[in-house]
C-alpha cells in the first residue's frame, strides 16, 4: 500500500521548478534581450552600432552580471526567445529549430548554467516563448515576401511541411475580430496551424519538456492575438507554471479575454494610459489611472498577477518622447509600488532614451553604471518595496486622493503621491483625509528622509515640489507609530500561538 502512496505523492507534485501566479506576486522582473546585455568576457568600450545584427551578448555575459541586476533589486529575470533563429533573428522572435538553443547565445548547457546561477541568488527565469509562427524563409523580411517563397519551409525544425502551416496571406488589423488575425501571416512570418494535429502534438509536447529540462519558473508567450484561446489553455496546462500572455492593445476587455485561457497579460491598456498621462504632447489628467483601474477591476480576473511596465522591446522607450528624468521618476514610483508584478526593461534603469525599433533595443555596454541616478532611484524603491513584506504583496491598492494634476494610493502603512507635471513645475498640495492612518501618526517621506507629515485630526497635508514623486512610511521611532507596531506584534504572536496550540 505505501509504494502506491509514494507513487501518487511523485505523480501529483508540481515540477521543482515550477512557480505558481501567486508565488510570482513577490517577483521584480527584469527584462533583457540576450544579445544586448553582455558579452561572455569583457564587453566592447564602445556601444553596438548595428542594431538590426547581432551585437555579441550571451548567456555566460548575464551569468556574469547577476550581481548588477540583483543591485538594482530585481529577483527574475525574463530573457528573450532562446531557440536557433533564422537570419539576424538576434531578438529571437524568428525561430528556426525549436529543438536548439541560438548559437549566438551560447550553449545548451550555458542556458542551463544561467539559469542554476540564478536560482541561486533565488532569481527566478521567465522564458520568452514563439508558438504562433517560424522565422523568414529565404529571400523573405518584413517589409514583404515573394509568393513563390511562401511554400518553402527547408531548414525548419520540427515544422518542415506546407501542412505545418496555414496558407499565405496578410492581416487585415482593420478587423481584428475576423479569424484572420489566427491564420494569416503576421509581417510576413510564416503563420502555425496549431489545428493541424501534428504541430499541436509537437508544441505541446516542447514547452511540457522545458520545465524539467531547463528549469524555467514561468513563461512569456508571444503574440497571443495570433492563436485560439483553447491552444492557449493546453499551453497553461502543459507548463503547469505562471504564464503571461503578450496581447498587444489598448483594448481592455480584449486583453482581458486572455486571462483565463492564460494566468495573466502583459498590463499593455495600463501602459497606453501611463504613455498618455507622462508622455503625449498633449497629455492626458492623472485621474486617467483611476479611470482605468475602474475599468480594469470589472475585467480582469485577477489584476494582482498582471505585468506592469513603462518600456519594452516593441515600443520607443519612455525618455524618447519625454526627456525629464523627473517624470520618469514619477512612472517608476507607480511601477514599483502599484499593486501588479512590475518589469524593468533593460536600460531604463540607466536613462535609455532609443526610439522606436531597433532604437530602443541599444546594447547595455559600455554603459553599466550602478552610480547612475535612475539606478540608484529603483534601486532604493525596490529596498524599501522589499522590506514591507509579504504583507504588501498581499495588500489592496486604496485610492486616496486624485484629479487631473495629482494621484495618491495607499498600500500597507504606505502612502504614494505621484504627478505628471514634470520638474520646474509649482507646489502641488492636497489634503489627504481617507487615509486610514492611526491619530498622531508621523510619515517619512523614504526619498527625503527630512520630508514628514503627521496625521492631525484625521488628516494630513502632502506638497509635491518640483514635480518630484513622494512615498510617505511609518516612522518607527513615533510614539504612535511604536504602540501601532506593538499592536500588530501582539497580533501575529496571538495568532502564532493559535497555530501552535492546534498541534498540540
Amino acid at each position: 500500500m505505501w509504494k502506491y502512496l509514494v507513487i501518487l505523492v511523485l505523480c501529483t507534485c508540481r515540477p521543482a521548478f515550477s512557480k505558481t501566479p501567486e508565488e510570482w506576486k513577490s517577483r521584480v522582473i527584469y527584462q533583457i534581450l540576450t544579445d544586448r546585455f553582455a558579452h561572455s568576457e569583457q564587453s566592447p568600450e564602445e556601444e553596438c552600432s548595428e542594431l538590426y545584427e547581432y551585437c555579441g551578448g550571451t548567456f555566460k555575459g548575464i551569468e556574469n552580471n547577476l550581481d548588477y541586476i540583483t543591485g538594482l533589486g530585481a529577483n527574475a529575470i525574463w530573457i528573450s526567445p532562446f531557440v536557433e533563429n533564422t537570419e539576424l533573428g538576434f531578438h529571437g522572435y524568428w525561430p528556426k529549430n525549436i529543438y536548439e538553443v541560438n548559437p549566438n547565445f551560447g550553449s545548451s548547457q550555458d542556458l542551463k548554467d544561467l539559469i542554476t546561477a540564478c536560482h541561486d541568488r533565488d532569481v527566478w527565469v521567465m522564458a520568452d516563448l514563439v508558438l504562433n509562427h517560424m522565422g523568414y524563409q529565404h529571400g523573405c523580411h518584413w517589409s514583404g515576401c515573394p509568393l513563390e517563397n511562401t511554400n518553402n519551409f527547408t531548414g525548419y525544425a520540427p515544422f518542415d511541411n506546407e501542412a505545418h502551416f496555414h496558407p499565405y496571406c496578410e492581416i487585415d488589423w482593420s478587423n481584428e475580430e475576423s479569424e484572420n488575425v489566427q491564420t494569416c501571416w503576421l509581417a510576413f512570418l510564416p503563420d502555425l496551424n496549431q489545428t493541424n494535429p501534428d504541430v499541436h502534438e509537437l508544441l505541446i509536447d516542447w514547452v511540457t519538456s522545458l520545465t524539467t529540462d531547463y528549469g524555467f519558473d514561468g513563461y512569456r508567450l508571444d503574440f497571443v492575438k495570433g492563436i485560439s484561446f483553447d491552444f492557449w489553455q493546453d499551453v497553461d496546462e502543459a507548463v503547469d507554471s505562471y504564464t503571461i500572455g503578450e496581447a498587444y492593445d489598448g483594448n481592455t476587455e480584449k486583453v482581458a479575454s486572455y486571462q483565463g485561457p492564460l494566468d495573466s497579460v502583459l498590463s499593455f491598456p495600463m501602459y497606453f494610459t501611463l504613455e498618455s498621462i507622462y508622455q503625449w504632447n498633449d497629455k492626458e489628467g492623472m485621474d486617467k489611472i483611476h479611470d482605468q483601474l475602474a475599468l480594469e477591476a470589472t475585467t480582469y480576473t485577477d489584476t494582482t498577477i498582471l505585468g506592469g511596465f513603462l518600456d519594452n522591446h516593441d515600443r520607443a522607450r519612455f525618455l524618447s518622447h519625454n526627456s525629464d528624468v523627473t517624470s520618469l521618476k514619477n512612472a517608476l514610483v507607480y511601477l514599483m509600488m502599484a499593486r501588479w508584478i512590475p518589469i524593468i526593461y533593460y536600460g531604463t534603469e540607466l536613462g535609455f532614451d532609443g526610439g522606436n525599433d531597433p532604437q530602443n533595443r541599444e546594447s547595455m555596454w559600455p554603459h553599466f553604471d550602478t552610480e547612475h541616478e535612475l539606478y540608484k532611484f529603483i534601486s532604493a524603491l525596490n529596498t524599501y518595496r522589499s522590506s514591507l513584506g509579504q504583507t504588501f504583496i498581499n495588500s489592496e491598492q486604496e485610492e486616496s486622493v486624485y484629479d487631473e494634476k495629482f494621484y495618491s494610493f495607499t498600500r500597507h502603512e504606505t502612502f504614494v503621491a505621484i504627478t505628471n507635471e514634470g520638474s520646474g513645475s509649482a507646489d502641488i498640495t492636497r489634503t489627504v483625509t481617507d487615509s486610514n492612518f492611526a491619530e498622531g501618526t508621523v510619515l517619512v517621506n523614504i526619498l527625503d528622509e527630512t520630508d514628514t507629515v503627521e496625521v492631525k485630526d484625521g488628516q494630513f497635508e502632502v506638497t509635491l515640489t518640483n514635480g518630484e514623486p513622494k512615498i510617505y512610511g511609518i516612522d518607527v521611532t513615533s510614539s504612535t507609530s511604536r504602540l501601532y507596531a506593538n499592536f500588530l506584534t501582539a497580533i501575529l504572536l496571538s495568532s502564532l500561538v493559535t497555530l501552535l496550540s492546534n498541534f498540540v
